[in-house]
């Protein structure tokens, strides 16, 4: 090991971990706890640090860890960030007074050489049939000095992260220790280093000297922090240079940049490492293995035809099937419910369990789990085969994760794990979601809140009739396979 490592992270992550080929995994379901988790790695990294995103918001979470990103440089830390670029509209001044720090390089994927100030102009560039809007790096990753790194679901934002934002969203990351984590870094690497990478300064006008550049970033900064307790469980781990994990093999799979040129649609195993979704083929393949069990988590969930096919097959063998995704009342993407919703009577006529989020019940049950704030939206991204297999990442069960961008995930052999997250979901579902049910008619829907109790006859609950007219009005004009 490098001194520079030895008493740094690299201790902790010796520590953490059993030596060989085993990975040590600390589940992050609290969005303070992910934040905490980012901001030890980056503080205490001495050598490199490598962050990948899909969106990067400039609020009070992400300059705080803008902040700790400038901080580490100044230290002689070499730090790469790569953005994708759909959601940086109006925020370039802020990257380049990053970028203008010695030690700092920064790329934007696939990057929009128009309209950067707008994100209304992008979307006009997708109305008139640009496909970069559609296909997108929508992986999450943090890797430090080359031995501990968090993966997961959440977004660089305040609704991820923070309890005082005024939308919230429940998800989960996992740090990560050990065999694995020099896969990450590969993973990270192949996109740094992909043909859709683009140096910031490329793209965007530099009019301003560095030394000015740097001022004015520096004035744009807030005081203080995010307010994160120093006294946390987590911060005390990590003074102690400890951090209790759950060991296990693992692996990392993840889509190649190429995916997002692929006009080819994957409809089959044997077609999947054509397409580049090396993600959705793991996955595939761990869920296909499943004996008695299945449990997916997912914000979005568009099974299709080949999905109701699946779910049929696994009630067949005996595989118990649950579902939780979001109600109309709790999702942040209307339209995707759309092509969810045509699929609903199918999937529980497949035999499957299908649970909806409820932000009206769900919000005190997460008060308890979590001891936050209001909790409006779910955003996690699991999988848990058999109770033993677990698949944590960026991937949604919808067309755009399988066809259209880019993922990354981590497939976990670990009954420990499992069960951490199925007992976290299975109260989310339980006590917090709306089961759903088919009437005797087999076509008639009845949400049960709190999975049980008397049904509810309204429709799409939590929700009032303008919005669901808007909706109906609006399923013609989208396209499944985008959503």
């Amino acid at each position: 090991m490098p001194p520079a490592l030895a008493g740094g992270l690299g201790r902790i992550a010796d520590a953490s971990v059993i030596p060989g080929e085993l990975s040590g995994f600390r589940l992050l379901t609290s969005g303070s706890e992910a934040l905490q988790a980012r901001l030890e790695l980056i503080e205490r990294a001495q050598v490199s640090i490598d962050l990948q995103a899909y969106q990067f918001k400039g609020d009070t979470t992400g300059l705080t860890l803008v902040r700790a990103l400038r901080d580490a440089a100044g230290r002689g830390v070499r730090v790469r960030l790569l953005l994708d670029d759909l959601y940086t509209a109006g925020d370039d001044a802020m990257w380049l007074g990053l970028a203008a720090h010695a030690g700092v390089e920064l790329r934007l994927f696939n990057p929009f050489l128009a309209g950067r100030d707008s994100h209304l102009s992008r979307l006009t560039e997708s109305a008139l049939g640009e496909e970069r809007m559609h296909r997108r790096m929508h992986n999450k990753l943090l890797v430090a000095d080359g031995v501990l790194a968090v993966a997961g679901g959440r977004n660089i934002a305040d609704a991820y992260f923070l309890t005082q934002s005024p939308e919230r969203f429940v998800d989960i990351d996992v740090l990560v220790a050990g065999a694995v984590v020099p896969s990450m870094s590969l993973a990270f690497d192949l996109y740094w280093n992909s043909d859709f990478s683009h140096e910031l300064r490329t793209i965007v006008e530099e009019p301003l000297p560095a030394a000015e550049r740097r001022a004015r970033f520096a004035a744009s900064l807030p005081p203080g922090a995010a307010g994160l307790s120093t006294d946390s469980a987590l911060a005390r781990e990590f003074a102690r240079g400890l951090v209790p994990m759950h060991q296990a093999l693992a692996q990392a799979a993840y889509d190649s940049p190429d995916k997002l040129a692929n006009e080819q649609v994957a409809v089959d195993l044997g077609m999947l490492a054509t397409a580049g979704a090396q993600v959705r083929l793991t996955v595939a393949q761990a869920v296909r293995r499943a004996r008695y069990e299945l449990w997916v988590v997912t914000p979005y969930l568009i099974p299709g035809p080949t999905g109701v096919a699946a779910l049929r097959d696994f009630n067949q063998r005996g595989v118990r099937v649950v579902l939780l995704t979001n109600s109309l009342a709790a999702t942040d993407e209307p339209a995707v419910h759309l092509g969810y919703r045509k699929y609903r009577v199918e999937v529980l006529a497949a035999g499957a369990e299908l649970y909806e989020w409820s932000p009206a019940h769900g919000d005190r049950v997460l008060r308890e789990m979590l001891v936050g704030g209001t909790v409006f939206r779910l955003h996690a991204k699991a999988a848990i085969v058999d109770r033993e297999i677990v698949f944590l990442g960026s991937m949604n069960f919808d067309p755009r994760s399988r066809d259209l961008n880019t993922e990354f995930g981590l497939l976990i052999d670990s009954p420990e794990l499992a069960e951490e997250i199925r007992v976290f979901t299975e109260r989310m579902a339980r006590e917090g979601s709306y089961r759903l049910q088919l009437d005797a008619d087999g076509k008639t829907l009845h949400w049960f809140a709190g999975g049980g109790g008397e049904p509810l006859l309204e429709y799409e609950p939590g929700t009032d009739w303008g919005s669901r007219l808007l909706l109906d009005l609006l399923e013609p004009l989208v396209p499944e396979e985008i959503l």
